[in-house]
């Protein structure tokens, strides 16, 4: 399992107090609230069994959440009342149209909050993400849950809280003030990577659950997908994704990185069609060895890079790269122990956080490690791994200079272009550049909104993945001019 409880979260965790975490919560004044028409308040609890669960945008471990969170809101309906504590690590996540975007790509309904000032975070004692917290109608813990996995015991103790709440005529059903989003169904959401090859351009248009694939000059071409989430194979108005990433061109076939199906996808671009080549669909950790493609739990696949036959996957959330040989249709780990960290070393000992972007050039694959807000470089013949950019999972911020010295704010794409590697420097809104012969970093653009992947359109041409402005850019390298890439039929 991944290291939920890492000693730099206790950072967070110096008002511990077991009798405050017994006592009603009280909401941040003038927190942002989502989901609702009106900040609920205290007293909208009383009555109710409420599952508080205490996340932060960025961690792969909270998105893991979700899917168990919807589970339960559809198992027990308004008996159980979820509200999401976005506890922020990064800056970049107390900003609202963040978690405006963040609602929106993982389609969440229930309330939402931010945690201003963490007053939550230290109300209950918590110190890792995510973390469940079970309150009684009486705002009593019923239950508490650190980490990810917890759905059958959530399950277990709202039946019987809410069986103890019924027998004592505790419970109310008086009507709350939800507002759910509404969801577009027009041009792009929250689109995640993109990439190029020839003629074609290929886009995950990630809150759409499907792939686009255009010419160089914005004109669809297919829609490949038919935007219901699901695992559905077959011909592209038939087939189905689920939060689809990674993208990756081999000769005629496109692979995808199917995040939240926990499995890697080929189109076929010569007979339009969609199959699952690697994973079972289900989700675990602390894989080891080699295994054949189909038969193995992946664990949110989320960068793809083809090198020959070979398909190198940022398997987010097991920390780790993987490696897919195309040929022999095996796939398993290839550099990281799995543990979430920042160590430089051989492929076996080194640690990577949450690894999201990948880009190849002359025997250095270049890793895009956002939890770590990192730059790694993985020298393949010698199978060592450095770090470029990082210094540790909670130092981070926007700093140019000696990449030494240099900072970045949870990264997540990457592509090498003339000399140069590009950095989508997410939590920054900005495009940053290694010169890796001066070892200097500089900042090529900003006023981005989370841009999360990023390849060369051209000779001088950047085409960007803005992924929480719900649109693709194009940044000119040569002067770091941002402007709309218009797409055309979609």
């Amino acid at each position: 399992m991944p290291d939920f409880l890492h000693p730099l979260l206790l950072i967070f965790a110096l008002t511990i107090s077991t009798s405050a975490a017994a006592n009603e919560p009280s909401f941040p004044s003038g927190a942002p609230w989502f989901n609702v028409s009106r900040p609920l308040t205290t007293q909208d609890l009383r009555g109710r069994v409420v599952l508080f669960d205490f996340f932060t945008p960025g961690c792969i471990n909270c998105i893991h959440m979700l899917p168990e969170l919807e589970r339960l809101q559809h198992e027990f309906g308004k008996s159980l009342l979820i509200i999401g504590v976005n506890s922020p690590k990064f800056v970049a996540s107390q900003r609202s149209d963040n978690i405006e975007g963040f609602i929106q790509r993982y389609h969440i309904r229930h309330p939402i909050l931010t945690d201003q000032g963490m007053v939550l975070w230290h109300h209950y004692g918590v110190f890792a993400w995510p973390t469940l917290i079970l309150l009684d109608p009486n705002g009593q813990v019923a239950g508490r849950y650190i980490g990810e996995g917890h759905y059958a015991e959530i399950r277990h103790d709202a039946i019987q809280t809410l069986a103890q709440a019924r027998r004592n005529h505790r419970l109310i059903d008086t009507p709350l003030p939800l507002r759910p989003p509404g969801q577009s169904s027009h041009g792009l959401l929250q689109p995640g990577k993109v990439t190029v090859q020839g003629n074609l351009v290929a886009i995950s248009d990630t809150g759409h659950n499907r792939i686009l694939l255009l010419d160089r000059s914005g004109k669809v071409l297919r829609i490949i997908g038919n935007g219901h989430p699901g695992d559905r194979n077959g011909a592209p108005g038939q087939a189905e994704f689920r939060s689809p990433q990674g993208l990756a061109f081999v000769g005629q076939s496109l692979y995808v990185a199917d995040t939240d199906n926990q499995l890697i996808r080929r189109i076929d671009l010569t007979h339009d069609r969609v199959s699952t080549v690697a994973g079972n669909g289900r989700r675990r950790f602390a894989a080891m060895g080699k295994h054949p493609a189909r038969n193995v739990a992946l664990n949110s696949p989320w960068g793809l890079q083809a090198i020959g036959r070979v398909l190198y996957i940022a398997m987010a959330g097991e920390h780790q790269i993987w490696q897919f040989n195309l040929t022999s249709d095996q796939i398993g780990p290839y550099a990281g122990s799995g543990r979430e960290g920042i160590d430089d070393g051989s492929l076996a000992q080194a640690s990577f956080a949450q690894s999201s972007g990948l880009a190849y050039h002359q025997g250095i694959l270049y890793v895009a490690d956002p939890e770590a807000s990192a730059l790694r470089a993985i020298h393949i013949d010698k199978g060592q791994v450095r770090t470029l950019i990082g210094t540790g999972l909670f130092v981070f911020g926007l700093r140019n200079g000696s990449a030494s010295q240099a900072l970045l704010q949870h990264d997540q794409g990457l592509t090498w272009l003339d000399g140069r590697l590009y950095i989508a420097d997410t939590f920054n809104n900005a495009i940053r550049v290694l010169d890796p012969h001066t070892m200097q970093v500089s900042t090529l653009a900003t006023g981005l909104d989370q841009p999360g992947g990023l390849v060369a359109l051209n000779a001088h041409t950047l085409l960007v993945a803005d992924t929480n402005a719900d649109r693709i850019v194009t940044v000119d390298t040569r002067n770091g001019v941002v402007q709309p890439w218009i797409i055309h039929g979609l």
